[in-house]
């Protein structure tokens, strides 16, 4: 439409010189915009709801001092679970056998032990969560579930080391 309008404007002058005038044609453009504009609102949308809430490293250790709480990690090995609570004695939770060459984590079990931790320690709301390398992401992700859903949403993930 934009070459038609240029030809017939360039026939009547004299000297060959082209018509500076020019009809450019945006409604692609705009359809283009619109459609971008679309993507990154519906992913905007995405990112807030598969956004996990963690804290930096130190914050559940100090809180832990002004609230008089006990620090709590839970540790995910290859066998299982181990609880560390304070200065008590490390508690293993097993795993619940294997499936496809790696551990099941027994999630009830974690969770009947957080439940009765939350109940002698009701102010305790910080967790630290840390994992072996060869432990999978989705069950360190099932451990923070957990966790959040027994009434302790400060989780802090450090590397087990």
């Amino acid at each position: 439409m934009g070459a038609a309008a240029l030809a017939e404007a360039g026939r009547g002058r004299g000297r060959g010189r082209r018509p500076l005038d020019a009809v450019i044609n945006v409604v692609p453009a705009i359809d283009l915009l619109s459609c971008c504009i679309a993507f990154l609102l519906f992913t905007a949308v995405w990112t807030q709801i598969s956004r996990l809430e963690v804290q930096p490293l130190g914050a559940p250790a100090e809180a832990a001092e002004v609230r008089g709480t006990v620090p709590l990690t839970v540790a995910l090995t290859g066998q299982g679970y181990r609880l560390v609570v304070g200065n008590e004695k490390p508690v293993e939770i097993p795993a619940a056998g294997r499936a496809e060459g790696a551990p099941r984590y027994d999630l009830e079990a974690l969770a009947a032990r957080l439940r009765a931790l939350k109940a002698r320690y009701p102010a305790q709301t910080s967790v630290t969560i840390s994992a072996e390398d060869a432990v999978a992401y989705r069950d360190l992700i099932d451990a923070i579930d957990t966790c959040v859903g027994v009434g302790l949403p400060g989780v802090a993930v450090a590397s087990a080391g």
